[in-house]
């Protein structure tokens, strides 16, 4: 019988020790803190290589807290061409956004365009939408549209955030 109720508490500890070990890495996995993912978000656009999708991944541990700060991030950034290594941080975030989301939004400016904007923003020409930024990929620059539709794009981030952004 004594050997029964040694047994017995010695199930008990090491359930217990279970249970607690359990809760500790269930911490430990909850995912980055704001800090961290505010400081990952600054690094985005820093030193890009092949490998520079790693930077994105501290994103995808807190998708839904990664996409309200990048969302509450934006500002709009000087109309025009940016040259390799020199695009605007919300650019950044908006890939980050763009990869975290899968959605990408679109708004009418009433600028006239050049031809590489209206190229490269994607512009259409019945309802004068274009995007936030269109990239030529073979040289990695970047064209940046008028302010009225980066404002506008921005709302409809901020819009989409707070309908779809709690669930």
């Amino acid at each position: 019988m004594g050997a029964v109720h040694s047994l017995r508490g010695y199930l008990v500890a090491v359930a217990a020790v279970t249970v607690c070990l359990l809760r500790v890495a269930a911490f430990a996995q909850q995912g980055p803190s704001d800090a961290e993912i505010n400081a990952a978000i600054a690094r985005l656009g820093d030193n890009t290589d092949e490998n520079g999708f790693v930077k994105f991944e501290i994103l995808y541990r807190k998708p839904r807290r990664s996409t309200e700060i990048l969302i509450s991030s934006l500002k709009p950034v000087r109309r025009g061409q940016y040259q390799s290594g020199k695009h605007p941080q919300v650019v950044w975030n908006i890939r980050a956004l763009r990869s975290l989301t899968g959605l990408d939004f679109r708004a009418p400016t009433k600028a006239d365009l050049t031809a590489d904007e209206a190229h490269f923003l994607d512009h259409d020409a019945k309802t004068d939408e274009v995007l936030f930024f269109g990239t030529w990929m073979s040289r990695d620059r970047v064209w940046v549209a008028p302010m009225d539709a980066q404002t506008a794009i921005i709302g409809k981030w901020r819009k989409w955030f707070k309908k779809h952004g709690q669930t």
